[in-house]
């Protein structure tokens, strides 16, 4: 990801990061900074942020069944792109380890609060570090969450080589560029008001390939897909 794209995609997330976390609190967020001209936001807001609210209420279900199914007790889970820490509250309530990465400050320090609030007694089994990355190894964990995260992302490959490197198991929501939302954005670039990117299934495929990853299940989701991967050589070696 080249520099000045990273700084567009951190101040968008340090200015919106409390109105994303509000589609999980069951209110919209009209005051959302998008790129748009100013006759398309109200427009925007009228017609796609409903859609999107329910979407997200989706998007929370199915994590909340990846988290229920695989997060287990002195686990050591990645909330990468952690936003408000929702997840990283629920992982912290399953008695896992999580470590919070984000690389806007504002979504860490609203983890940090929200586990004070609703979960102190886990404070001990959290760890947040900003960083970016698409160019920083990711800590070493058993397994790595990824809601929201690749549509900001121009480079896949640079992510996909730091985070499956040091893994085991990735859930992760990727945008397909087949889907009629998408093939629109790419036709009338106005309607892409947060300048996401979309990667083809084929080419996340061979990334998975590549990194020794074992596609176990790709679940359909709004504008793209959910995807859950598996190491296939089995655990990781032990450090030296």
């Amino acid at each position: 990801m080249n520099p000045e794209h990273v700084n567009t995609v951190r101040a968008y997330w340090e200015k919106n990061i409390e109105n994303w976390g509000a589609f999980y609190a069951e209110t919209s967020h009209f005051e959302e900074e998008i790129e748009a001209p100013w006759w398309l936001k109200p427009l925007y807001v009228r017609t796609i942020v409903p859609l999107e609210r329910k979407l997200m209420k989706r998007r929370y279900q199915l994590t909340m069944e990846f988290i229920d199914a695989y997060v287990q007790p002195g686990m050591t889970v990645l909330d990468v792109g952690c936003g408000t820490g929702r997840f990283t509250v629920e992982m912290l309530r399953r008695d896992a380890r999580v470590v919070a990465i984000d690389f806007a400050e504002a979504a860490l320090q609203l983890t940090k609060e929200h586990v004070s609030k609703i979960v102190p007694e886990c404070r001990n089994r959290l760890e947040c570090i900003q960083m970016d990355i698409s160019t920083a190894i990711l800590p070493r964990s058993d397994a790595v969450l990824a809601m929201g995260l690749t549509p900001y992302l121009s480079d896949l490959s640079a992510f996909y080589r730091n985070v499956l490197s040091t893994t085991e198991l990735f859930y992760c929501l990727v945008l397909n560029p087949k889907n009629w939302a998408n093939r629109l954005r790419r036709w009338l670039p106005l309607l892409n008001v947060r300048n996401v990117h979309c990667f083809a299934p084929a080419t996340v495929d061979e990334l998975l390939e590549k990194h020794h990853f074992r596609l176990q299940s790709r679940t359909p989701f709004a504008t793209g897909y959910l995807d859950l991967a598996v190491r296939k050589e089995g655990r990781l070696a032990k450090a030296s």
